[in-house]
Formats: structure tokens, C-alpha cells, sequence
């Protein structure tokens, strides 16, 4: 069934929490870098999506020189950026991940991608975040460039144009086949998402204090359930939803 799948991180500097969060640094490292690197350990290929705005010139420039490919296109149509992006790759599948989770857990993409791939089905779209199972933040969709397409050509609300999932994972045409990936743990209380300062900050103490760049997402799950107080940087946080 599958030929081609590709992971396309969406990543841009003009966030409005956070300017700049995906290239604000870790252990001297950008958070796109960790990211980039932590899904790596998928061995599937990764794009870039980013914009033409000028402003993404030095996220473009770093993750060129780590060998990623780059498509940069609409600055608010993320949705078109990601159809524009499957279709410079020839992707069949597209795995979504977002430039402000940069702890991501690559071999969970790996599994999760196998676990797709075994539906055997073009009209089936995989989500380990609308599982509510890992922490928000540690979360990817599959889907194949039909669906893609589909959206693409019949999404008509704001948020499905800024979201790229929301016509697919809502099954707006009523024959899509949605399938939560989780059911492990029971976590989706913790936040490692980067949205603002807070949550850098966490990320900031779990990366530089417990190694958790290197580390599996039920490693860093067992940090936070052994050290509540880090939980508690962040906990008062409101994620800002897809129809907002």
C-alpha cells in the first residue's frame, strides 16, 4: 500500500504565544533541532513546511544544513503549504507533526506508522493525539495524500485551513475512518507542547536536568509522575483549540 510516507513538521517564527519558540535554544540547541532529531529515530523522511515570509530564513538555513528538506509556502493557508509540500516529495502518506512539540518520541511515531499501515486502508486517518492517552504535545497524525487532497479541495472553515487535520479527523465527508492511537497510559493532563513561556520552561528543565532529548516518552512520563512539581510549571495553561 505504502510507498513514499513522509513526516511534514509545520514550524514558522512569527507565533503569537512565543515568536521564534522553534529556534529559541536547549543545551544549545534549537527546539526545531531536537525535534528534527528525536523523529529521526522513525526512519521515515522528514519536510519542512514553512512560509515564504522572510522571517523564516534562519529556521530555513538550520534545518537545510541538517540535511532536511525544506517547501515553504502560504503563511496562513497551512493547509495548502501541506498539500503543496506531499506533492514536491510525491508523498503517499503524510505523517503531521507540529514544530512546537519538540518531544515528540520518534520510535512512537515508528510504531504508530505500522500500526497504520497494517489497515491497509487510503481512507483511514491515524491520530495519536485525539487519543488523549500520551501527554499533549506527543502527538502525530497519518493519513494518505488522498484524504490530503480531499481537504484540500473541500475545506472551507478558518480552522481547517490553519490546522491541515480538521476536515479529515472530523470525517467531514462521513467515509473516513478515524482511529485513535493510544490506550498505554493515561496522560494527556501533562503538557510538553511550546506554546509559551512556561512550557519552555518545562521543556527547558526536562531536557537540560533529566536528559529527556535522549530519552522515550514513557521515560519522560515517569519524570513527571516522580517529580509532580515539574507538572506544575505549566499546568495552568490553556491549549488553544482548532476552532478558536
Amino acid at each position: 500500500m505504502v510507498k513514499n510516507p513522509y513526516i511534514i513538521v509545520q514550524a514558522r517564527m512569527n507565533s503569537e504565544r512565543l515568536p521564534g519558540k522553534v529556534m529559541k535554544e536547549i543545551a544549545d540547541k534549537p527546539l526545531i533541532g531536537i525535534l528534527l532529531e528525536r523523529l529521526s529515530k522513525s526512519q521515515i523522511p522528514i519536510i519542512l513546511a514553512t512560509s515564504t515570509n522572510s522571517e523564516n530564513d534562519t529556521l530555513v538555513d538550520y534545518v537545510s544544513k541538517k540535511g532536511i528538506k525544506v517547501y515553504r509556502g502560504s503563511e496562513d493557508n497551512v493547509l495548502e503549504r501541506f498539500y503543496e509540500a506531499a506533492k514536491s516529495v510525491n508523498a503517499d502518506v503524510i505523517i503531521r507533526a507540529t514544530g512546537d512539540n519538540p518531544l515528540i518520541d520518534g520510535n512512537l511515531i515508528k510504531k504508530a506508522y505500522e500500526k497504520y499501515v497494517s489497515y491497509n486502508d487510503m481512507r483511514c486517518c491515524l491520530s495519536i493525539g485525539l487519543s488523549k492517552s500520551y501527554p499533549l504535545g506527543i502527538s502525530a497524525t497519518f493519513f494518505s495524500f488522498e484524504l490530503l487532497e480531499e481537504a484540500y479541495e473541500n475545506a472551507s472553515l478558518p480552522g481547517e485551513f490553519e490546522h491541515v487535520t480538521p476536515y479529515i479527523s472530523n470525517n467531514m465527508p462521513g467515509n473516513i475512518r478515524v482511529i485513535p492511537f493510544g490506550g498505554e497510559i493515561n496522560k494527556f493532563h501533562y503538557r510538553l507542547t511550546v506554546d509559551n513561556e512556561e512550557d519552555f520552561e518545562l521543556n527547558k528543565v526536562l531536557i537540560q536536568e533529566y536528559n529527556c532529548a535522549e530519552a522515550s516518552i514513557y521515560d519522560i512520563v515517569n519524570i513527571l509522575d516522580s517529580n509532580p512539581e515539574l507538572a506544575s510549571i505549566n499546568s495552568g495553561i490553556r491549549q488553544k483549540k482548532w476552532d478558536d
